[in-house]
């Protein structure tokens, strides 16, 4: 069996996305990333299918549209969790960048 590692990512300058894992192959089964939004940006409505998610608002505030019609204000130190094959999107709606880390695993 090979043997894991523990590594680390550096987040450098003003990179709107960056996959905190990289290379998928050094992890199992979880996906993360660091995002930044512009004023009035969005990250897309998405799904991420058969896996749970989490984000972590570090700086800025917005909405977290889920499901059909439904919304969450976010702001620094928000924890929101989506369950698995909900779609969703995130929007910066303030006036400074909107700053957050996402956790996604298949359960």
């Amino acid at each position: 069996m090979p043997e894991e590692k523990v590594f680390f990512t550096q987040l450098k300058g003003r990179q709107k996305f960056l996959r905190l894992f990289g290379d998928s192959s050094k992890v199992k089964g979880l996906r993360s990333g660091y995002v930044i939004l512009k004023p009035k940006e969005s990250v897309g409505q998405h799904n991420t299918g058969p896996c749970e998610e989490v984000i972590l608002v570090i700086s800025g505030s917005g909405l977290v549209n889920y499901g059909k019609k439904s919304e969450l204000k976010v702001k620094k130190n928000c924890f929101v969790y989506i369950p698995p094959g909900i779609p969703h999107n995130v929007i910066n709606t303030g006036r400074v960048p909107l700053k957050y880390v996402y956790s996604a695993a298949r359960v």
